[in-house]
């Protein structure tokens, strides 16, 4: 079967139907998902019936995966073996090991409050994320929907001078540095030493599609060599100039939705729900890009 590919917004972002990922993935229809990704950086496939061995087989088709249990807050959880048993699996949810709601004083819960901050998953890694894949598992009945940003069509938008400006510039980036602007999360010293920041260009070229992105956002604290408050305010200025309306796509979530994106072209946040009423269960893959930085030329 053929998929279908409907458009979500003008710029990027497409609903792909016809795939059944509960059964082997064919080459051709690896291929067509890896190309509507190319064009359209975000694509949902919906009415997805997976479990975590399945949205695991399927995210390998496009490289490498991160080790979830190397994220400390959820490894001593206990989440590991219990309710998450694959390595490749990070459990983006409000709940304990046992299933039950985190309580807002839980420094699980607290280490995810960044995520409703705009990001680009593992921009704080030397080797970055290629794609995220995102399965609704549990939603709740409002609120817990995902922003994205379109980050090509936000460099095409910018005036010529600002390009020229960001030409050849770079900056670090640190999952600690957005932790600290939201929940109150501290790392301890051995979290900090095994997750060391790195560093990145601020315009990178996108394989898949050959156009530049700004690769920007919550883990980018500073510009490599300028004064840290010029490098913060062109780095927040950036940042609102991306996410403007025009360049964003909202995705509410419906159960079985896998969401997948391109951390290398889109920024993303998660909506505040009641997290202390309703339970919002969900499992992310992540590809790591092997083949680094690609910067703009």
């Amino acid at each position: 079967m053929a998929l279908a590919i409907r458009k979500l917004h003008p710029l990027f972002a497409a609903e792909v139907s016809g795939a059944d990922l509960s059964r082997d993935v064919d080459l051709a229809t690896r291929n067509a998902i890896e190309q509507a990704m190319d064009a359209y950086a975000v694509c949902v496939l919906p009415h997805q019936n997976i479990d975590d061995e399945r949205q695991v087989a399927f995210s390998r088709l496009y490289g490498p995966l991160e080790n979830a249990s190397a994220v400390v807050h959820q490894r001593k959880a206990g989440m590991m073996g219990l309710r998450v048993r694959l390595p490749e699996i990070f459990d983006i949810s409000n709940l304990d090991e046992n299933g039950n709601l985190l309580a807002g004083d839980d420094a699980r819960w607290q280490y995810r409050q960044a995520n409703e901050l705009w990001h680009s998953d593992s921009s704080f890694r030397q080797k970055s994320a290629t794609w995220s894949l995102l399965h609704a598992r549990v939603i709740p009945p409002s609120g817990g929907d995902t922003y994205f940003a379109d980050t090509r069509a936000a460099y095409d938008a910018l005036p010529d001078a600002m390009k020229k400006k960001l030409d050849g510039l770079h900056a670090e980036h640190s999952i600690w540095h957005s932790r600290a602007q939201r929940g109150g999360y501290v790392p301890t010293e051995a979290e900090r030493a095994a997750r060391p920041p790195a560093r990145h260009p601020l315009v990178r070229r996108h394989r898949g599609s050959g156009r530049k992105a700004l690769f920007i956002a919550s883990h980018a604290s500073h510009i490599i060599g300028w004064p840290a408050d010029e490098g913060r305010a062109l780095l927040d200025e950036l940042l609102a100039f991306a996410t403007q309306e025009r360049f964003v796509y909202v995705h509410k979530w419906r159960v079985g939705d896998l969401v997948i994106w391109d951390n290398r072209c889109t920024l993303h946040r998660a909506t505040p729900f009641p997290s202390n009423e309703h339970k919002r269960e969900m499992r992310r893959t992540t590809v790591v890009d092997t083949q680094g930085d690609m910067a703009a030329v």
